[in-house]
């Protein structure tokens, strides 16, 4: 254990000292005018967290002390500091409120002895499990799906299972079996194809795939949850950067390439922003994780500060960002309905021939209840579901700063994974 909890001191280490030598921390620093034995205190979430994040921040925060006018990597403490909203805030030597030092070893162990196992389930394997679902036909009578099997489609037991290796197409599947099941069942392959196309459907939606919590003490292994997520993530990145430098190669295709990045912006932004949530909250509950990942935390938040728009000086916004995406989108493509402004009809002289008001109804069949009924009304409910999707013009260089922040967000990723196995192997 000894040998594996100097690893996760050392990454704290590496991690916090990368960060001090940002040109974000050393400008803060320069300006501070610290003395030796003042303490600097990392902030322990720098994500704009509302409305998003649900967690609380944990009250656990890393720290150095000035020593010879800079800050001492050397050693590493932990503090209770209260809550405050900058990356980095310099507590003073002589203050009446210095947070008590808590030696990092020490409270790495703390940490440890606190973790359950509930977190490991980011690292949890992945295990196809097959499945199968009954088929509503006189010749075949079930649909089976195993992901080890060779062929799309398998004909078994006489012709009545048939077995599947894919959930993601089911023309695709029918496609490669159709002509086979003609030569046995002739025409009846017709009526076998709407109940295939029904049984695949219904297998889709029961078919699972079983996570299994890694062993205490094992070492790192391939196919977990946090992987999947992080090779996943790559491939999108290695997609966006290839659009990316084909449009900005401003060729007849430039549109084509655009229209590309920002499909895979809009995906990237709606699933990220999920898991990102997911990543801090782990941070807020589980203050080992943070510590460890505390440079890739900062670097994404840094990422999206450095897009040409904010909400807030302090902190960037998952949810605007999520929004300014999708509005970019909707810019770019358009509903079928291309309006830009909200359209007002001047009603002025007409009269209303009401029919009905209602008061005191049943609370409970309230939804059901119109409490204002007039002519016509049924028509101006219809026209009132028409709405617009909200349109975001963005600077060009903006898709360009967005690639560092899928880059960066594919590191934090990473060193999340790698924190996970090395704590793993203490428990």
């Amino acid at each position: 254990m000894k040998r594996t909890s100097s690893k996760i001191s050392r990454m704290i280490t590496k991690g916090l000292s990368d960060l001090v030598k940002t040109r974000q921390f050393i400008n803060w620093f320069s300006k501070q005018n610290a003395k030796d034995k003042d303490i600097i205190v990392i902030n322990n979430s720098f994500i704009y967290r509302k409305p998003l994040i649900k967690t609380t921040k944990n009250k656990k925060y890393l720290c150095l002390q000035v020593k010879k006018s800079k800050p001492d990597t050397r050693e590493i403490f932990v503090v209770e500091p209260g809550n405050f909203d900058s990356d980095f805030k310099l507590f003073s030597a002589k203050s009446k409120n210095l947070p008590k030092l808590k030696p990092l070893s020490r409270e790495i162990q703390t940490e440890i002895s606190h973790l359950g196992r509930l977190v490991f389930v980011l690292i949890g394997r992945l295990e196809d499990v097959p499945a199968s679902v009954s088929l509503n036909h006189k010749a075949v009578k079930e649909l089976r799906f195993d992901p080890a099997g060779q062929a799309r489609v398998q004909v078994l037991d006489d012709g009545k299972t048939l077995v599947v290796n894919q959930l993601v197409n089911s023309g695709i599947a029918w496609e490669s079996i159709q002509s086979e099941l003609f030569d046995s069942l002739g025409n009846d392959v017709e009526s076998l194809r709407t109940e295939f196309a029904a049984a695949f459907e219904k297998l889709q939606q029961e078919a699972r795939v079983r996570l299994v919590l890694p062993e205490a003490g094992r070492s790192r292994s391939d196919g977990t949850l946090i992987e999947k997520i992080r090779l996943s993530v790559s491939e999108q990145l290695r997609l966006y950067k290839d659009a990316l430098q084909r449009y900005q190669k401003g060729s007849e295709d430039a549109a084509v390439h655009l229209r590309e990045i920002m499909r895979i912006a809009y995906n990237f932004a709606d699933d990220a922003i999920k898991v990102l949530k997911l990543l801090v909250s782990v941070a807020d509950i589980k203050g080992i994780i943070l510590w460890s990942t505390i440079k890739e935390h900062f670097d994404v938040a840094e990422a999206f500060r450095n897009l040409p728009w904010t909400k807030s000086h302090k902190k960037p916004s998952l949810d605007a960002y999520g929004e300014i995406i999708g509005g970019a989108r909707n810019r770019a493509f358009h509903n079928l309905l291309a309006f830009d402004r909200t359209i007002e009809a001047d009603l002025e002289g007409i009269a209303v021939k009401a029919r009905r008001l209602t008061l005191f109804p049943i609370h409970r069949h309230q939804k059901r209840i119109v409490p204002f009924d007039y002519e016509d009304r049924e028509m101006v409910e219809v026209l009132a579901e028409l709405t617009r999707a909200p349109e975001v013009a963005v600077p060009s260089d903006f898709w360009e700063r967005n690639a560092e922040v899928m880059s960066s967000f594919e590191k934090l990723l990473e060193k999340t994974e790698q924190a996970l196995w090395w704590l793993n192997e203490i428990r």
